[in-house]
């Protein structure tokens, strides 16, 4: 009995020894109350939408951007976790850009996003979490400037590098914020007409996207021939009138397209497509006369186009009037 009493002894002994060297070893500093650096007390990026992925090394914000008229907004959200739910004093959180970063996430991700130029973004250097708040809202600008590119990815990089209050999150600390911009006239149309071809004429009727080239310019599909690469690109009017400033983009291209102010110019014969024929109701350009009417979100287009040797639209062998609707 006193042989099991020593042996216990021994090891409660022994324990107090190991713990008493950790502690020597690894001395526990704890937080200071006054300027939050206690591990309790973090600054981060909070959600501003459902992370793209969940799995990235930096969490991804995907932001899609309505220009008004050549400008747009989106948030950046950054939060307070502390011993107590709300800020103890006013913490100034600094941003910093992180090109390094979006270097590394487009590795991870595969992706190839860049960092739009700097006339085309307007990035909070600070953002501040006021007393008796969890969390606060920055904004950052787009702004479609001459050099943004529509056909690049863009993607902002920041980093939280000092919080005036608590430490930043190791985890949440840097954020990528992506962004598509888009034109008031982007989006699904509902596209119904009829294309005019010497052998193959055909009824419209489905829906096609009308996508952003510019602030003002949208690019528009002729009829439904745009999976095979026939596009084409005007200037649309904020108000109801004309659209304008043709710009082929694809097939067909230079003068071998373009809009059409007459019904059949060429007398190119239709036989196939009776009892439809271009300058029959409904197909007039008159009714199809290339505007936009901004109360019925409706374009009213007649375009055509020829394979090759087109100098004007007395050329045009095939002609598309079509009508779309926003969806």
């Amino acid at each position: 009995m006193n042989r099991s009493k020593n042996i216990f002894a021994a090891l409660v002994l022994l324990a107090t020894f190991g713990i008493t060297s950790c502690l020597k070893d690894s001395p526990i500093v704890p937080s200071d109350p006054s300027n939050g650096t206690g591990t309790n007390n973090v600054v981060e990026f909070q959600n501003s939408s459902i992370p793209v992925s969940y799995t990235s090394i930096y969490p991804q914000y995907d932001n899609g951007l309505l220009l008004n008229p050549d400008t747009a907004q989106f948030n950046v959200n950054v939060n307070y976790a502390g011993a107590t739910l709300n800020a103890p004093q006013d913490i100034v959180v600094t941003l910093t850009m992180a090109p390094t970063a979006l270097t590394a996430f487009n590795a991870d991700q595969g992706t190839s996003y860049i960092v739009p130029p700097t006339d085309v973004m307007t990035v909070p250097a600070t953002i501040t979490i006021p007393k008796g708040s969890n969390g606060a809202t920055g904004k950052i600008s787009i702004k479609a400037a001459a050099d943004f590119d529509f056909t690049k990815s863009y993607a902002i990089p920041l980093t939280i590098t000092a919080a005036s209050y608590g430490v930043v999150s190791t985890n949440f600390g840097t954020a990528i914020y992506s962004f598509l911009v888009k034109n008031q006239w982007d989006g699904n149309y509902t596209s119904t007409g009829y294309l005019f071809h010497p052998s193959s004429p055909r009824a419209i009727n489905a829906t096609y996207a009308i996508t952003t080239v510019s602030p003002t310019q949208s690019k528009i599909p002729f009829g439904d021939l745009g999976p095979n690469g026939y596009y084409y690109a005007v200037t649309v009017p904020t108000t109801t009138g004309p659209v304008t400033n043709y710009i082929a983009m694809g097939a067909p291209g230079g003068t071998n397209s373009g809009l059409m102010t007459a019904d059949n110019p060429g007398a190119t014969s239709y036989a196939s497509a009776a009892p439809n024929n271009p300058g029959t109701a409904p197909w007039t350009s008159a009714t199809y006369n290339n505007t936009y009417d901004v109360t019925a979100k409706t374009f009213w287009l007649h375009a055509g186009y020829v394979a090759s040797g087109g100098t004007s639209q007395n050329s045009y062998t095939r002609q598309v009037y079509e009508k779309m609707v926003r969806q």
